[in-house]
């Protein structure tokens, strides 16, 4: 046993890396250090007289001042094997069952090779020499080359009775792919109870203790119904610690006393546990006899190796668990930290253009809580805090509440007129593709894509809006029917161009017939004995009228090459005859010519003819339609 004493040697202290404590500590630092220990005779040969065989039952040594420090394996067994795991608790003022159950530790410490510190001596006022010395381990710790040092602590209150030796610390620590847990931690049904907690020895470790020996002078203000439980709790659960802690199952290493397996709570000690706490428990020192007294019977049912308990499994299963509230936590983070940029983003957006809306006091206001979120965001201490996050953001979305008016009264303008242009573009589509309106196809897809475009801009949340994307998306869709209403504008008017000429055609018609005889002016067909029209045996040479005076008429359709022609039918010996002239002595002959379109779709001819009739047909010549 090695026994850590006051001493004044002039050497450096460690007080410099706590001045964050002020004096409340800084008297105490010296006597913490490694450096200021004098070896005595009770430490050699890793030798260890318990208190109880030196001094009378119930009570404790009175020699005892400073810190105990019991290897569970001594050096030379060791074989340089690391100790990884330390353990410490505090003990003066006690009397036998303390010490006994200390005793039952050093069991537990001698099978694991674990080293047990017991600090003997009050350092601080009240409870806080708990925190303290935890610190000053941590620090000895830290100094330590990395091979040399510890790399958990395992605290335990001096009132733990360990039940069964058997069981290793590490059966509960984490894994190596949780290597960001630094403490493992247990609640009851007043929140947490740090009576036992194993403790990654770390820089982390070192600033969360020295905290909470400071928390008293930085935060004065706070309740502390537990005292350094209080602080602890409220230190270990803010964003700085609370992504590198994990609550365990009380019972691991926590468990409170119970009798019956059928009828015990999950808190409760079951045959094969570790060890059984007596926090808070009336007549405590009786309970702990009870206990003390199964314990060091060593009874077979109690101490059983770790396999054959329930440990291993609920650890596989307990760090399963905690893979899977690691890989939805992570999604959740994710998907906060989206959602606040989207809204900053949304924001800033929304006060460039709707700024010049919102008085003083409002601007001020938002600015301040766009600020905050931003500079959380950007923070890498805070982002995994997705609970200050999620507040943050809705502290924003109530700042904003004015701008959001803003915008709102602006988008019911903006939503009037997309929608205007949809259904009209909607109507515009269906007419087209139904081929009422004659429309190309060009334009139909066009003011069928333009018409999608907008649909989904308006269809996003209102928050998301882009008025700038809505207002150019709802005049493309505009600019898309504009044309195509000018394109089937000019199809119709091509259409009634070509109705007109039809109409003009089919007047000229019915004037040459009135005029050649072939219709009355009321534009019925005459159907008196005039001689008149094509015959049905027209061009073979068979004529069964004979009238002196013949007019002929026939629609012509131009052979090609040929611009206008006609071939006149009558009784006339008119070979020869040409326009204007005589075809004998008594006759003459007249020719009409009406071109209907440019291209000479059709040719009306008409002939009369004065005098003598004849059996062969009369060819008038080739003639050049004059309008």
């Amino acid at each position: 046993m090695r026994r850590l004493n006051r001493e004044d040697d002039g050497k450096p202290s460690v007080g410099g890396a706590l001045s964050d404590l002020h004096h409340a500590v800084s008297d105490k630092i010296q006597s913490w250090s490694p450096y200021h220990h004098k070896q005595g005779a009770a430490s050699k040969g890793n030798k260890t007289t318990s208190a109880k065989s030196q001094k009378a039952p119930n009570s404790t040594a009175g020699d005892n001042d400073g810190e105990e420090v019991k290897d569970g394996i001594k050096a030379e067994d060791r074989l340089g094997a690391r100790t990884r795991i330390g353990k410490c608790t505090i003990l003066f003022n006690g009397n036998s069952f303390w010490e006994r159950s200390i005793q039952t530790h050093e069991q537990h410490d001698k099978i694991h090779g674990y080293r047990l510190h017991v600090l003997r001596q009050k350092l601080l006022d009240d409870v806080w020499d708990k925190p303290a010395y935890i610190l000053s381990l941590l620090l000895r710790e830290l100094a330590k080359p990395n091979a040399e040092r510890l790399e958990w602590l395992f605290w335990v209150d001096a009132d733990t009775i360990i039940l069964n030796p058997y069981i290793p610390i590490e059966t509960f620590l984490p894994p190596p792919d949780f290597d960001d847990i630094h403490l493992m931690y247990s609640i009851d049904w007043n929140g947490l109870n740090n009576g036992v907690f194993p403790i990654r020895v770390n820089q982390w470790a070192v600033d969360l203790f020295s905290a909470i020996v400071s928390y008293r002078y930085y935060r004065p203000e706070d309740p502390l119904v537990f005292r350094d439980q209080s602080a602890m709790n409220t230190l270990m659960l803010e964003p700085r610690f609370a992504k590198n802690i994990v609550n365990a199952p009380q019972r691991w290493f926590n468990a409170y006393q119970g009798e019956h397996n059928e009828t015990l709570q999950p808190f409760q000690i079951r045959r094969g546990d570790l060890l059984v706490h007596f926090a808070g428990v009336p007549a405590r020192e009786e309970r702990m006899g009870y206990w003390l007294d199964r314990a060091e019977q060593h009874l077979d049912d109690w101490e059983i190796p770790v396999k054959s308990t329930s440990y291993p499994v609920e650890a596989r299963d307990f760090w399963a668990q905690e893979r899977e509230k690691r890989k939805d936590r992570k999604a959740k983070i994710e998907t906060s930290r989206q959602m606040a940029s989207q809204l900053l983003e949304t924001t800033n957006q929304q006060l460039n253009e709707f700024g010049d809306r919102l008085t003083a006091g409002q601007m001020a206001v938002i600015t301040e809580s766009r600020d905050a979120l931003q500079k959380m965001i950007a923070d890498p201490q805070q982002e995994d805090d997705v609970e200050t996050l999620d507040k943050l953001s809705e502290t924003l979305r109530e700042a904003k509440e004015p701008l959001a008016a803003a915008v709102g009264s602006s988008n019911k303008l903006l939503l009037s007129l997309a929608h205007d242009a949809i259904f009209a573009g909607e109507k515009d589509l269906r007419d087209g593709s139904t081929g009422a309106s004659g429309a190309a196809a060009t334009d139909l897809d066009q003011l069928s894509q333009r018409l999608q475009e907008l649909k989904m801009l308006v269809m996003t949340p209102e928050e998301s809006w882009n008025k700038a994307e809505i207002a150019a998306a709802t005049d493309a869709l505009t600019g898309a029917r504009a044309r195509l209403q000018a394109n089937v504008a000019a199809i119709q008017k091509a259409k009634q161009e070509v109705q007109a000429k039809s109409n003009a055609i089919s007047e000229a018609k019915k004037m040459v017939q009135i005029e050649a005889g072939l219709a009355n002016p009321d534009g019925m067909q005459k159907t008196e004995n005039a001689g008149i029209a094509q015959p049905e045996n027209a061009g073979t040479g068979e004529h069964d009228w004979s009238p002196s005076n013949a007019v002929v008429g026939r629609p012509v359709a131009p052979p090609p090459g040929a611009a206008n022609a006609a071939t006149a039918y009558g009784a006339d010996h008119a070979n020869g005859i040409v326009d204007g002239e005589e075809a004998s002595p008594a006759g003459t002959v007249v020719a009409h010519v009406v071109t209907i379109t440019p291209e000479a779709v059709m040719i009306w001819t008409t002939a009369t003819v004065a005098g003598n009739s004849f059996e062969e047909p009369t060819t008038l010549p080739d003639m050049r339609a004059s309008g």
